[in-house]
């Protein structure tokens, strides 16, 4: 192998170092310098052995790479591909060829070659062609899917309503009536004020340098009960918690009464 052959840090769980066995007892085992054919050869083991994996077991095998790192599933029987950088941005379940050619950026191995042959296809041939157009489609899944869940955890919890209740109309407009007042979070900028009138119009004001607004929310809401605990339910579908007559909470924010 020359020295401009690219390597690969590979850490095997629950495997033997040739990824064809699973047992609980291997624990994990790092391999540090993996070779391309190291890798494919790795890989479509782990694919057979992914046969015969059954709880309690849930091998895996983890590939640093210069570009990224990803970890991949025995699980169900086949092949579980996992970007490293979150749990939650699954890739789906490509064959081991289509694995490697992901992580390695290489052409996706005929069928018909032997695994132990070292070469790769024609880059002129049809099924080549195809197989590369397959591995691209995948790339482009496993950013898109990595790019929705960072920005949907950037997004304001205000769809993760817990369990509530409206209230009767009386019981809700005495709650409205002695929740009204301001609170705040503190003073300084980036801090937050939430205005509530006795008719259920919300106001909420993040402050900037100088108390100014620098964002300002109008909302409306209604008396509400949530876990045992009285609540605001709102039209930004966000439920504020009455604390006590002197605190309320709004996204896990605590809102403490203030003079006008």
């Amino acid at each position: 192998m020359s020295a401009a052959d690219p390597t690969f840090e590979v850490v095997l769980k629950q495997l033997a170092p040739d990824a064809k066995r699973a047992e609980l007892d291997y624990g994990e085992a790092e391999r540090p310098a993996v070779s391309a054919r190291e890798l494919r050869l790795l890989l479509r083991a782990a694919e057979k052995t992914a046969v015969q994996v059954t709880y309690p077991l849930a091998p895996e095998v983890r590939i640093t790479t210069p570009a990224g790192r990803y970890v991949v599933h025995l699980k169900d029987g086949r092949l579980n591909l996992v970007t490293w950088s979150s749990a939650t941005s699954r890739g789906g379940n490509p064959t081991a060829d289509q694995i490697f050619a992901l992580i390695t950026g290489q052409e996706i191995q005929d069928d018909t070659t032997p695994v132990d042959a070292g070469g790769l296809p024609d880059n002129g041939s049809a099924g080549s062609r195809w197989r590369w157009a397959t591995a691209s489609a995948l790339v482009v899944a496993i950013i898109g899917i990595n790019f929705y869940s960072v920005w949907n955890y950037q997004q304001p919890p205000g769809n993760l309503v817990p369990p509530f209740r409206f209230l009767e109309p009386e019981p809700a407009k005495r709650l409205l009536e002695s929740s009204a007042g301001f609170y705040e979070t503190g003073g300084s900028p980036g801090d937050r004020r939430l205005e509530i009138n006795p008719d259920g119009r919300v106001v909420w004001i993040k402050f900037g340098a100088d108390r100014r607004a620098v964002e300002r929310k109008e909302l409306t809401a209604l008396g509400a009960e949530s876990e045992g605990q009285r609540a605001l339910f709102t039209n930004r579908k966000s439920l504020i918690k009455v604390k006590d007559q002197t605190a309320l909470v709004l996204f896990g924010d605590t809102y403490l009464r203030v003079p006008k």
